[in-house]
């Protein structure tokens, strides 16, 4: 078996699943396929399709989302999740007849974020966000069907309902019994849709195992990717600071984030390589079972290793081959810029895969 850090050729792969969209105004006739038809489990690309477009907030948010309020229906009176950036509502999407489940997703917000001019920023800004999201095009990220209205004072991102729920739990739930080479294939499908991310310059900013989601047939797939740069901005400065914000997230970050200035004095943000410093954890979580361990539990003690580049102790995770905590140790790098790119993370990552397949 070659190790996990040599480069290898992948064959040719086919295109890109095309997901047809419908005509502004209409009925959204094609909202409702079954995942595999939305995600093909067999489609791996790395087509770049431009996300960013300079003119794009020329255009109402209409011409690229659809309005989805009058046909989406809580399933209950709470929602099912809660983070830093918002909650998830677990909701019913009816049109002719069909129903499907999607989730809805609110930003939280604090009542000097509703008032006057600072409203009408954080709409603004919202509404960009969402037009850059409703580009993005690949069977490893989560789409968006469009928003809708009555979760807030800002309008709801309308998404998927990924059957088999985020990765943590997934790995929890099928424990032991997922076998090496099905743990290599999510970890292709997330390195995948994290290159294509970057390849259109969309940073994620908090990816975590809890922002990865799998699907019924098993396919994984990056979500809420840019959402933390978008609340940063967007909600009160006061409330969005990386350690209070990211409190349930910090396992996965890299520690220049910690930083809130650079040398120049702009203020820190996340990058493509703070981004694979958290693939690192993300990687280790998947071969594992466990999430990325501080000896220190409590939220202060660990903000303190990870300021001072302390990454868990190999002696923790015995099971795993030494290749592999290598390679999540260069992720770990103290020197962003030693960290792999997302190519080079794809490249090992689907060679191992490979490998692992052609040896049964």
């Amino acid at each position: 078996m070659q190790p996990l850090t040599d480069m290898w050729q992948w064959p040719p792969l086919l295109p890109p699943p095309q997901i047809p969209s419908s005509t502004v105004g209409s009925r959204l006739p094609y909202l409702c396929p079954g995942p595999r038809e939305l995600f093909p489990s067999s489609s791996h690309t790395h087509t770049v399709f431009p996300a960013r477009n300079d003119k794009a907030d020329d255009l109402p948010l209409e011409a690229t989302l659809h309005d989805l309020s009058e046909f989406i229906t809580k399933d209950g009176d709470y929602p099912v999740a809660r983070g830093g950036f918002g909650e998830i509502w677990k909701c019913t999407y009816r049109i002719d007849r069909t129903s499907v489940k999607v989730a809805v997703k609110a930003l939280q917000v604090y009542a000097t974020d509703q008032l006057g001019a600072a409203k009408t920023k954080n709409i603004k800004r919202i509404r960009h966000e969402l037009r850059i999201c409703a580009g993005l095009k690949h069977a490893n990220i989560l789409p968006i069907y469009g928003y809708t209205y009555g979760f807030g004072p800002f309008i709801a991102i309308v998404s998927p309902w990924a059957e088999n729920g985020n990765l943590s739990d997934y790995l929890e739930l099928e424990g032991v019994g997922l076998t090496r080479v099905r743990r290599f294939r999510l970890l292709r499908d997330i390195i995948t849709g994290l290159q294509y991310l970057h390849a259109n310059s969309v940073i994620h900013g908090d990816f975590t195992g809890p922002n990865v989601l799998i699907h019924g047939d098993g396919t994984a797939c990056v979500a809420d990717f840019g959402l933390s740069l978008m609340y940063s901005e967007v909600i009160s400065a006061s409330q969005a600071s990386w350690t209070s914000t990211l409190k349930g997230n910090m396992r996965w970050m890299a520690p220049e984030l910690l930083v809130p200035e650079q040398e120049d004095g702009s203020p820190t943000r996340p990058s493509e390589q703070s981004d694979v410093f958290s693939f690192g954890g993300i990687m280790l979580q998947v071969l594992t079972n466990k999430i990325p361990y501080y000896y220190l539990q409590n939220d202060a003690a660990i903000v303190l290793c990870i300021a001072k580049s302390q990454t868990p102790s190999r002696s923790r995770y015995p099971e795993l081959p030494e290749r592999y905590w290598q390679f999540i140790e260069q992720c770990w790098s103290t020197d962003p810029r030693e960290r792999p790119s997302t190519e080079g993370a794809d490249s090992a990552i689907r060679n191992e895969f490979y490998s692992l397949s052609r040896s049964g």
